[in-house]
């Protein structure tokens, strides 16, 4: 049973389930309705690689941003977010039979990559270490059936944001061994106490073998228009191109004009909300620290963390009914490679919501400590 069905099966028993999320969730300014608006009295120009405007807006901010230099015409391809650009990826570059490395605790890739033909090598990093991904741990698991690494950018659950040492250390990790380095960039924008995001496409000059795939979800709250984009090598855009015309001819223009929008328009509005993702981050983690739950490690960037709930239960379905009992609906660790006693909590929520999870969190360690042999 997933996680959405098991905080369903609550709420029909009357409990209520704390409205936890990642990406804020923010009305559109008048800009972006504006261009929305726009965009449905304009023809479709159909653009299997995205409205040129868009790429453009996109090129403009790596550069900015990053100081990367990505020709929006060859190197950029317009998804319907980041989960239909990572399958794109796999399943055009990978073939049955191939080996994938993935850092863990990781995000929901097994299938992507198994819809692909290919396995999953994957290579624990440790709680202990601050989650952190250890280059000669994933080398030693390379094979001669290994194919490419891949990587969640920061991590998605445990917040981990490799620097530019360890992103280096990959990068010549693949060149040594001829690998393809795919890198799932969706939570970039959210970074605390002063670290930066570092990405792969930076060292391309060591390796040009790197795809990056990025949502428009998160920092740009377009989560309900479902768009994102790909950034790769000429030849790889090229066969990704061809693999989407069959599939979805192209992405609507309406959402794109908005994501236009989005970009090139004012930030404020963002950034009033991104501005906000590093106190919650200490609210939940002094939270459960305070809770009698084991410190959490505190994430470096994301809008979520992995917490040691083994102090509520002998068995993670155990600690999964006691969670819901006070109205905390998570994604079980071994659903994220991530140990068993853990569990995934995001902390994009409103402080009043934060607050009643610390408090939930600290009744269910109460409760569980006085039925404890």
């Amino acid at each position: 049973m997933s996680a959405r069905e098991r905080a369903a099966r609550s709420t029909h028993d009357g409990v209520r389930v704390l409205p936890l999320v990642g990406a804020p969730v923010l009305p559109m300014p008048a800009h972006v309705r504006q261009a929305v608006a726009d965009a449905m009295n304009q023809p479709d120009p159909r653009n299997s690689r995205g409205l040129p405007e868009l790429r453009m807006a996109i090129a403009a901010e790596l550069r900015r941003d990053h100081g990367l230099r990505v020709d929006p015409d060859r190197r950029l391809l317009i998804t319907h977010g980041a989960m239909h650009g990572l399958s794109l990826v796999l399943r055009t570059m990978l073939a049955p039979g191939d080996e994938v490395i993935v850092p863990t605790p990781t995000f929901f890739f097994d299938g992507l990559i198994r819809e692909s033909g290919a396995t999953p090598a994957y290579v624990p990093s440790l709680e202990g270490d601050g989650w952190a991904l250890d280059p000669a741990r994933l080398e030693a698991a390379i094979t001669p059936r290994s194919r490419a690494i891949l990587l969640c950018n920061p991590n998605n659950p445990t917040g981990y944001l490799p620097d530019a040492a360890t992103i280096a250390a990959v990068v010549d990790i693949a060149a040594r061994h001829r690998l393809l380095v795919v890198s799932d960039d969706s939570w970039q924008h959210f970074t605390y106490d002063g670290r930066h995001y570092q990405p792969v496409e930076a060292f391309a000059d060591r390796w040009p073998h790197i795809v990056t795939i990025t949502s428009l979800s998160k920092y740009y709250a377009l989560a309900t228009w479902r768009l994102g984009y790909v950034v790769a090598p000429p030849a790889i855009i090229d066969a990704l191109e061809r693999r989407l015309q069959w599939e979805a001819v192209c992405c609507g223009v309406v959402p794109q004009r908005a994501a236009v929008a989005t970009l090139t328009g004012p930030r404020d509005w963002l950034d009033r909300a991104l501005s906000t993702y590093q106190a919650k981050r200490d609210l939940v983690c002094d939270g459960i620290a305070a809770s009698g739950l084991p410190d959490p490690v505190r994430p470096a960037a994301g809008a979520f963390l992995l917490a040691d709930c083994s102090r509520l239960g002998k068995t993670p379905a155990d600690i999964d009914r006691t969670l819901l009992r006070h109205g905390i609906a998570t994604i079980r660790g071994a659903d994220m490679h991530a140990p068993d006693t853990h569990v995934r909590l995001t902390f994009g929520s409103s402080n009043q919501v934060l607050n009643e999870l610390v408090n939930a969190l600290t009744q269910a360690h109460q409760e569980s400590a006085t039925v404890r042999p």
